[in-house]
């Protein structure tokens, strides 16, 4: 027992091991004086200031706030934004960071609306189109319908936007489905709505209908006789000679009975 601790006394106290313990603290000296004193001075030295909150600013009002920072502006790119051009979109570093006097900060800026080609929808049923419009980053606007001899029932027949046109993404595109072909005998409701109730009671009459039953309702925000609403709807396909009933604003207070 004695040899073997005097071998390893001898192992830990020879001059190589002397050497590598030397080596580590030189090596835990030299790290703590560059974490605990190089590197605050070197990040202190001229001073600092904390980056302030560009987004949102246009390109000139941040450069100014940079330069009166001593900060300097670097350009970072564009990306497609629905913000007016050169709006700052994003920053690096971000604000509240604490950075030397001097440092460039990368501003990213907001460029063109992305435009996307509307596909063509037409002989399409109206669930296609839907799911096309989707797929290319569209939504689907307002669906009314029309007689057709050309289309089958529920197919479209035109788009609000036509097919190939670069629009921005997003955008609605209505269309007109297919209500089949009108007989003889049949007639497409004309659409009525936001009309005036003397020009309504003309087209009814000029179209082979039939005005049918006014129901006045209170509305504050449409002049008096104003269409609110029909039925049947627009553009459904019904025998001539057929009754169209229509929802007509009035004064708010029309309705109200006398005070006492």
């Amino acid at each position: 027992m004695n040899r073997m601790f005097k071998f390893l006394s001898r192992i830990i106290w020879s001059n190589l091991a002397r050497k590598f313990y030397i080596s580590i603290l030189a090596l835990i000296v030299f790290f703590s004086l560059m974490n605990w004193v190089v590197m605050p001075w070197y990040v202190n030295h001229g001073g600092t200031v904390t980056v302030p909150d560009l987004n949102g600013m246009q390109i000139s009002e941040a450069k100014q706030m940079l330069d009166t920072l001593d900060l300097q502006y670097e350009f970072g790119g564009t990306k497609p934004s629905k913000l007016a051009p050169n709006t700052v979109l994003s920053q690096n570093p971000e604000s509240g960071s604490v950075v030397k006097h001097g440092r460039r900060i990368y501003l990213i800026l907001s460029g063109q609306e992305e435009k996307v080609t509307v596909p063509d929808l037409r002989g399409h049923s109206q669930r296609e189109a839907q799911f096309m419009l989707e797929r290319a980053g569209f939504r689907l606007g307002s669906v009314t319908s029309d007689s057709s001899s050309e289309y089958p029932q529920n197919v479209v027949i035109s788009q609000s936007v036509p097919a190939n046109t670069m629009v921005p993404s997003g955008s609605a595109v209505s269309i007109v489905v297919s209500a089949g072909a009108i007989s003889a005998g049949e007639i497409s409701v004309p659409d009525l709505v936001g009309r005036p109730l003397s020009e309504a009671q003309r087209i009814i009459l000029n179209s082979n209908l039939v005005l049918g039953k006014i129901t006045f309702q209170p509305s504050s925000k449409l002049v008096p006789n104003t269409v609110l609403e029909q039925y049947p709807r627009a553009q459904e396909i019904v025998p001539k000679g057929s009754h169209i009933d229509l929802f007509v604003s009035s004064v708010a207070n029309q309705n109200k009975g006398p005070e006492n």
